[in-house]
């Protein structure tokens, strides 16, 4: 047959088919109305599909050429809204030579998606109709999924692109997948974390973006989302929104008279009501999971349409779907100032939205446009997966609720308009992300896309396995030993070495007695005085005779019962030393300078002429604080506040120092070891040994407490009351002492007792005489009782003592805040620390706000503390206050009890648990969470735990560990203790 007979023969067939069609019909009318009312709607949409086909000489033609081909499958309008700018980059001159674009749609938006594509020139390619009236999502699921199939089986794709949510993204970017062929999703990582709302969207896009190849998140937020999910970085890239870059095309064109009666409506409005008070509000409600809650929606936008009848103009766009429509129209009849408009077309969307002064809408793209370009936005949902526009103030969430909205918006309607405000930002996207994307997928193509380790079997298997099953694997053993994390803390807590006074001025020193004269170690001396009559004279003469005399001399005395008595005495020494007296002159020859000395006459006219000019200089170095309030324990720390000079020595009045006593307390406190507090007494916290002028100890020796005399750095006074004080009638050698440790590791020493050099003394020979005379620590009624009492609490909460080092135990520190808590803590490690004999240690946030059963813990485990946090202030800490606090606190428990590992409940992750863990993260102390999955507080704070945790073990049902999860929990404190 030649070419036109084959023709003649095709328009036969052609003609035969059409005279069977008419004749079937005729027949089929007359027995079954019904059946052919299908069969011609069948004929009627292969008819349509078939017009819009792909081209397969165009394939095959393609294949040729070996050019990598993109499909884009869309279906619905904001598909094809926000795929047209990547489609118009993609097809692009500059790309025209790197791939070929074919765009499929599955017609759930046929009109609408067209009227969006032809706004920026381009089409749909392959058009397979699948929308009938009132499709289930289901059936459309299916026959998307199997067109899409089929289609890709001829079009062979390299790549599948989809766009946001959508059923027919879901479908196409599954049936892509069964074919092998990677997918690419717009607008990736969007979520409410909510599977019903918005829904089928959610798991619409979490399902996509499990396995899609390249994600394009709109947004920082977006890609944290991906990561957490566990989405492969590489594979994730911030582009913005396309939606943005559609909006920012359309926005800068000048508009068409196609709509434009919604722009003179606008326009018109503003005219007659002048524009200062008019205020258009654009309203979009089309949600599927909002449809129960629309009559009370669409009722409040009626209410703000009534109370703002002259000043407001409604634009309300209406969706097609005939279950909304129907609502829309009945709510707002009779209401001249509600526009109900057909969708606007995506031409001049940009414009009305421009014209607009507030956006209340329930739909998602809208968001960002609006956002784009400033607009104040009342978001009419539950939830919403664009958070990041209410985390900036930019997007105000009500919800769907009468009242909420009809507030909401009134409140709007007084803000739009008092205030000069600029909304205008960047959240979603610069318009840019088309191109972004373009260059993404080009480099994808021709650069080679780099697997990303970090994203393989083996190496995501590894990491799960150390967070499961970290108690049996490596990663506990690769800590240090117990050996060595013991010694750390030993090293911390122990003492130093106790040396006589021989030894302890062979150290090297920033000091010595040539530099008495240079202001950085110049000294204010402050002497307390209470009850003890006749020794301001000597007090006076004993501080002049020092080989480094102080700068200043302060005398205090506070509701001292002979206050006229000390004062006369201070009178009459002053009178003594008075410029110029007899006295000054006779005690500057014999007690200064000792003329009886074999002294020569240039050094003894040298130390004479030195003595005269200290003593003349008496008036202006002695300083006198007299009150009748009882500060005669705290006072004179509170006062030495204010002292200029770099070092100060406080005393009580019976410690009267010998001549070299300043020279030897300034060698050793500027010392590298022995830079600390220096006393003339002190004794551990126990009390049962006292160091100093009664043992007459011939070394320095390291205390808990020092008292009778404390010779510091003045800057380390205010230690003393940075803790709330347990006591204000004794106990400021404690508080002292103890706070220096804590907050700035400063210790206590009590300088050595030199039999051989009594000059280097603190105390005079009549020390006891002295101290007999008057109120004596211990002594008085009631102070002993108060001194057990602080000692107790600032153990309590958290001490370093000098006999610390000493343990030897392997110790486990447990921390909870609840009772339930710590009894199922420390129940799950008893037996095991038994069997190491070792012991176990609690310790909680603050006692007073938990509901701790204190005397029951106390019988389980060695020692109980408490921190305390707030309890200084009686005030609730802010976060970071309450952290700083655990640290300090924290670091005291640990050297106190000599835990070398801790065991914390990590799911509890509060802030106080955050920085306890913190801490010992710090100091390697190895930390064991008892993690419960069910039972998370705070999400993040528990995260961060877990990357500091040493081991966790995961617990999945019940808030208890089962004999597995105890079992493994028993090795993991063999192999930390081992």
């Amino acid at each position: 047959m030649n070419s036109k007979e084959v023709g003649r023969v095709g328009l036969l067939t052609v003609i035969l088919l059409m005279f069977c069609y008419v004749v079937m019909s005729n027949i089929l009318v007359k027995s079954n109305q019904g059946f052919i009312s299908l069969w011609r709607n069948t004929f009627r949409l292969n008819h349509d599909r078939a017009t819009y086909r792909y081209d397969h000489s165009k394939t095959n033609s393609i294949n040729s050429t070996r050019l990598p081909k993109i499909l884009i499958v869309l279906g619905t309008r904001p598909e094809g809204i926000k795929c047209a700018p990547l489609i118009a980059e993609l097809k692009a001159d500059h790309y025209r030579s790197r791939f070929e674009v074919i765009v499929l749609s599955t017609g759930q938006h046929r009109q609408m998606l067209r009227q969006a594509l032809n706004a920026f020139q381009q089409k749909v390619d392959v058009d397979l109709n699948l929308m009938t009236h009132n499709q289930t999502l289901s059936k459309l699921f299916n026959r998307v999924f199997s067109e899409v199939a089929d289609q890709i089986n001829i079009i062979r794709p390299n790549i599948l692109i989809v766009q946001g949510d959508t059923t027919t993204a879901l479908a196409s970017s599954l049936a892509s997948a069964y074919h092998s062929i990677p997918v690419a999703h717009v607008e990736a990582g969007l979520r409410s974390f909510n599977l019903l709302n918005p829904y089928p969207e959610e798991f619409n896009r979490k399902i996509i973006d499990s396995f899609a190849k390249l994600m394009f998140a709109p947004t920082t937020f977006a890609k944290e989302v991906l990561v957490r999910e566990g989405a492969c970085e590489t594979d994730i890239f911030i582009t913005g929104n396309t939606g943005v870059d559609a909006f920012y095309h359309h926005q800068n064109r000048t508009y068409t008279m196609q709509n434009g009666s919604i722009l003179r409506i606008i326009d018109n409005f503003k005219n007659f009501t002048s524009e200062i008070n008019s205020t258009v509000i654009l309203v979009t409600m089309h949600r599927r999971e909002n449809f129960e809650y629309l009559p009370d929606m669409c009722r409040a936008v009626a209410t703000i349409a009534k109370q703002h009848e002259k000043d407001v103009l409604i634009i309300f766009p209406v969706h097609p779907n005939p279950n909304v429509k129907h609502v829309v129209f009945n709510s707002f009849k009779g209401l001249s100032n509600i526009r109900i408009v057909d969708p606007i077309s995506y031409e001049i969307f940009g414009h009305v939205l421009s014209q607009a002064d507030i956006v209340m809408t329930d739909s998602g793209g809208i968001q960002e446009e609006a956002v784009s370009i400033g607009k104040s936005v009342i978001l009419m949902r539950m939830t919403t997966e664009r958070p990041e526009g209410i985390y900036l103030g930019t997007i105000k969430q009500i919800g769907v609720l009468y009242d909420e909205i009809v507030q909401a918006t009134n409140l709007e309607l007084i803000n739009v308009k008092s205030k000069n405000r600029t909304l205008k930002t960047n959240i979603f996207g610069d318009g840019q992300a088309s191109k972004k994307i373009a260059a993404i997928i080009d480099n994808y193509f021709y650069q080679s896309h780099r697997p990303n380790s970090k994203c393989m079997t083996k190496f995501r298997q590894d990491s799960i396995a150390r967070a499961v099953y970290s108690n049996l694997n490596t990663s506990v053993r690769t800590l240090l030993s117990h050996t060595l994390r013991r010694n750390i803390i030993n090293n911390l807590t122990k003492v130093r070495s106790a040396l006589t006074l021989n030894e302890l001025l062979k150290i090297p020193s920033r000091y010595n007695i040539s530099l008495k004269n240079d202001q950085k170690f110049a000294i204010t001396a402050i002497i307390g005085i209470y009850r003890r009559e006749g020794l301001i004279r000597r007090w006076i003469e004993a501080l002049l005779l020092q080989t480094h005399p102080p700068k200043e001399i302060w005398i205090t005395y506070f509701a001292s019962p002979i206050p006229h008595k000390i004062t006369l005495e201070i009178q009459e020494t002053r009178s003594l030393f008075a410029n110029g007296s007899n006295h000054c002159n006779e005690w500057c020859a014999q007690k200064k300078c000792g003329t009886s000395n074999n002294n020569s006459n240039d050094i003894l006219s040298n130390c004479i002429h030195q003595c005269l000019t200290l003593c003349k200089q008496l008036p202006s170095m002695l300083f006198v604080a007299i009150g009748e309030m009882q500060l005669k324990y705290f006072g004179r720390f509170q006062l030495s506040l204010q002292c200029q000079t770099k070092y100060v020595i406080v005393f009580d009045d019976d410690c009267i120092p010998q001549v070299r006593y300043f020279e030897t307390a300034l060698h050793t406190i500027n010392t590298e070891p022995y830079r600390g507090i220096l006393g003339t007494k002190g004794t551990p916290a126990s009390e049962s040994y006292y160091y100093g002028p009664v043992s007459r100890s011939s070394q320095i020796i390291e205390a808990d407490v020092v008292g009778g005399s404390w010779f510091m750095e003045s800057e380390w006074v205010k230690l003393m009351f940075h803790d709330k004080m347990h006591s204000w009638n004794t106990g400021e050698d404690f508080h002292l002492c103890a706070n220096a440790r804590k907050y700035a590791n400063i210790r206590s020493f009590v300088m050595p007792v030199d039999a051989n050099d009594i000059s280097t003394y603190s105390f005079s020979h009549d020390y006891l005489s002295i101290s007999d005379r008057g109120d004596t620590t211990g002594r008085v009624a009631g102070t002993a009782s108060s001194r057990r009492y602080i000692i107790n609490q600032l153990w309590l909460r958290g001490d370093r003592l000098m006999d610390s080092y000493k343990k030897s135990r392997p110790a486990l520190l447990v921390y909870a805040e609840t009772n339930n808590d710590a009894l199922m803590l420390i129940e799950n490690v008893r037996k095991q620390m038994a069997k190491l004999s070792g012991s176990i240690h609690f310790v909680t946030s603050n006692v007073l706000k938990t509901n701790l059963v204190t005397s029951e813990i106390k019988k389980m485990v060695e020692s109980f503390h408490d921190f305390m946090i707030g309890r200084d202030y009686d005030t609730d800490p802010t976060p970071i206050t309450a952290a700083a606090e655990v640290l300090y606190a924290f670091d005291m428990v640990m050297q106190g009890t000599q835990s070398t590992a801790i065991l914390i409940l990590g799911s509890s992750s509060t802030g106080t648990l955050f920085a306890l863990v913190a801490a010992a993260f710090l100091r390697n102390i190895p930390i064991i969470n008892i993690y419960m999955e069910n039972s998370v507080t705070d999400v993040r704070t528990a995260e961060a735990i877990l990357t500091m945790s040493s081991a966790t073990i995961r617990i999945f049902d019940k808030p208890a560990l089962n004999s597995l999860e105890t079992e493994q929990l028993n090795h993991l404190l063999l192999e930390l203790y081992q």
